[in-house]
């Protein structure tokens, strides 16, 4: 018998990602269990069981129309809005090549805040149907409502046009009715996809009322199971099936019909149509609890701003941004403190841009740095008010780690010292710290990371001895303007190209092992920090400084985008932990015997999810919890193992104090999704740590000490 993953969370989970996907209404689950146990026929069976199950389809169809306001039209089910928007513009594609008078027509029109499928969709199907048209974005200004100038002045040339009712990112309406008019206005006949599927529940519909021809829909936004959902199509609009072979749908949509799906959408709209129920919020509590969660961000993100106007949005979205605090920090504690949030766009492990703050000509740190808070029609106040109270004590372990500015006072202790990486995309700055003496330089910063830099020399005031690059830069460059920022007090106004004090020039004889002449040294807390080279310079940092050690060696190499073996032999030792400008595959940090491809790297320990189980059971396990010092605040493990907090940004230091202690000692590494933790076992077994594995799917597989008694998942 196979051992069930078990977990308890900190605290009951806060779910405010609806816009991504929302929970299962339990009268919704019931009506799919019911019809799942009971009424299993076929629906286009002739016996009873099949009369039953067709009598659901058909009463769940009846239910759908009067709920969008379709009294005409073609109304079937979809295994999901992806599906109904292929269906909506591959009718509209071939209508359009098939159509021997549409020769003036060359455009594609969809708007530029859409969600990705409509612009993918119409991509694919044009090439494969050679249609030859161009896909043109329709612009949307700092609201995100759509240019009707554009429109007016392109849709007399297109072939269709596609636009939503609401935006998924942001919750921003368009009007409809004004679309219409300018649509047709200046074409009467082009095909108009709406995609609806963030209107369901939280606008009135009157669908047969408008001159739309397709309007996708999907249920798990609205409180039903995955992979159902439904689409209208106008009587008049051009109709291709995209499934064929069965006949099923009366020949719109073959293949045997998902009737637990519809079972689902049966009950939901059962409860949109009745005016007695007490499960969907007037639009006014709606807009109530919105007001609420603002006041609490903006009680702890002062600097907030709101990528949105509520005016033109729906009340159940709320996404903001918080200057020089990325939305994966945000994110990343939200999660550990149980409170489930996203940022404005798909998650990756490169840097998160929101395409449609962009479209929006919103800055660029907006962008990057934007939440989405959405909640459903069905939440309660009860909820909301604990989303308040979690905010803020997330909120606490931000400012305790420096990615907020208080001003309040707070005992601020960041324990960071030695060695710090941070990243922007695949581009490395490096944080030399000592904590003791206060003092700290930086080394190839990134202008996107500058604003947290400077914030974190604000926070512990620490004494900036030098900003350093390893490649020349004019005294305008983003390095220049933050040291100038930053070494008011620290170091020596006199700087040359690459940031390099010039008191600290020669004076200075090159450390044990180097056998190139140093062009000068830096004393940074107990180190010494040396300079090789000129025009593109390595920088390498002593081992603390010692009277019985004059001749210190080298601990670390600053090598920028240096990777020639020989070169760097002849500054370093093997045991010199080497550190790049850019790390296009998360290496992280380098051996000399990496860069001569001479190593013989420990092999990660693959070993199944029961068996790490029973590692954290274990005492003698070390369990590297590779998330951000704020994470791991808001939420300790608690498992029997030794824990450790090593983010990987201070992963470099880890390896370098803890190499020859850890090395044969079981390690797991754990982090919220098993994406950081992966890389960290990685690195961990490059550098000879020889007993690494890591929990694949994060924190939400950990059995924590305090509840193995608590079933999670069984496979």
């Amino acid at each position: 018998m196979v051992t069930p993953v078990q977990i308890r969370p900190k605290a009951a989970e806060i779910y405010l990602d609806c816009n991504a996907t929302t929970p299962v209404l339990p009268q919704i689950a019931q009506a799919v269990e019911h019809v799942m146990e009971h009424v299993f026929g076929n629906p286009s069976s002739s016996h009873i069981a099949g009369l039953q199950a067709r009598y659901i389809l058909d009463n769940t169809r009846r239910l759908g129309r009067q709920v969008i306001g379709a009294r005409a039209g073609r109304l079937f089910f979809t295994s999901g809005a992806t599906e109904g928007i292929q269906t909506a513009v591959l009718s509209a594609l071939i209508a359009a090549r098939d159509n021997t008078n549409s020769g003036a027509r060359r455009w594609l029109l969809y708007g530029a805040t859409e969600h990705k499928a409509v612009p993918q969709a119409l991509e694919h199907w044009n090439k494969l149907l050679q249609l030859n048209a161009e896909l043109k974005a329709i612009p949307v200004d700092k609201n995100g409502l759509l240019d009707h100038q554009f429109i007016a002045e392109h849709v007399g040339a297109a072939h269709m046009i596609c636009t939503m009712a609401v935006n998924n990112e942001t919750g921003v309406k368009q009007d409809l009715v004004a679309l219409e008019k300018v649509i047709r206005t200046h074409n009467e006949s082009v095909p108009w996809m709406v995609d609806c599927v963030q209107a369901l529940g939280k606008q009135h519909l009157q669908i047969s009322e408008t001159t739309i021809d397709y309007a996708p829909f999907s249920g798990h936004k609205l409180y039903g199971p995955k992979g159902i959902g439904f689409i209208y199509v106008r009587d008049a609009a051009p109709f291709t099936p995209l499934i064929i072979g069965g006949g099923q749908e009366q020949g719109q949509r073959s293949g045997t019909e998902n009737l637990p799906g519809i079972a689902a959408l049966h009950a939901l709209f059962e409860l949109l149509l009745d005016k007695q129920q007490r499960v969907f919020q007037t639009e006014e509590t709606l807009e109530a609890y919105r007001a609420q969660l603002l006041a609490a961000l903006r009680s702890v993100f002062p600097t907030l701003q709101l990528n949105h106007d509520f005016k033109h949005s729906v009340p159940t979205t709320l996404n903001f941004s918080v200057r020089g605090v990325p939305s994966r920090d945000i994110m990343d504690v939200f999660d550990a403190a149980n409170i489930r949030v996203s940022s404005g766009s798909a998650c990756s492990s490169g840097v998160t841009q929101s395409f449609v703050l962009d479209a929006m000509g919103l800055e660029k740190w907006r962008s990057s740095s934007a939440i989405r808070l959405s909640f459903g029609p069905a939440t309660q106040a009860a909820t909301i008010d604990a989303a308040c109270e979690r905010i803020r004590d997330a909120a606490k372990a931000l400012r305790q780690s420096c990615l907020l500015v208080s001003d309040i006072n707070e005992d601020i202790d960041s324990d960071l010292d030695g060695v710090v990486q941070l990243r922007f995309d695949t581009h490395c700055c490096y944080l030399l710290i000592d904590k003791a003496a206060k003092e700290m330089a930086v080394i190839d910063p990134v202008p996107e990371l500058a604003e947290r830099i400077e914030r974190l020399v604000a926070c512990q005031n620490y004494k900036v001895r030098a900003v350093l690059s390893t490649q020349p830069h004019q005294p305008d460059s983003p390095a220049a303007m933050l040291a100038q920022l930053l070494c008011a007090s620290g170091c020596s106004a006199a700087r040359d190209a690459v940031g390099w004090p010039e008191q600290h020039v020669g004076g200075c004889d090159a450390p044990a092992e180097c056998e190139t002449p140093v062009f000068g040294c830096l004393p940074v807390g107990k180190r010494r920090l040396y300079r090789v080279g000129t025009r593109l310079p390595v920088y390498l940092l002593s081992s603390p400084l010692a009277a019985e050690h004059p001749s210190p060696h080298v601990d670390f190499a600053f090598i920028g985008e240096h990777q020639d073996a020989k070169l760097l032999k002849s500054l370093v030792h093997d045991q010199t932990l080497l550190l790049a400008s850019r790390d296009d595959s998360f290496r992280v940090v380098q051996r000399l015997c990496e860069v001569a491809d001479e190593c013989v790297a420990c092999q990660l320990v693959d070993v199944p999810l029961e068996q790490q189980q029973e590692w954290l059971k274990q005492p003698e396990t070390l369990v590297v919890d590779v998330r951000e010092q704020q994470e791991h605040q808001v939420r300790e493990l608690s498992v029997d193992a030794e824990v450790i907090n090593v983010p990987l940004t201070r992963l470099v230091q880890f390896i370098y104090t803890h190499r020859d202690k850890f090395a044969q000692r079981p390690i797991v590494c754990v982090c919220r999704s098993g994406h950081r933790s992966a890389v960290a076992a990685q690195v961990l077994a490059r550098h000879g740590f020889c007993k690494v594995s890591h929990l694949t799917g994060g924190t939400a597989l950990l059995i924590e000490a305090d509840a193995r008694d608590v079933p999670f998942l069984a496979n």
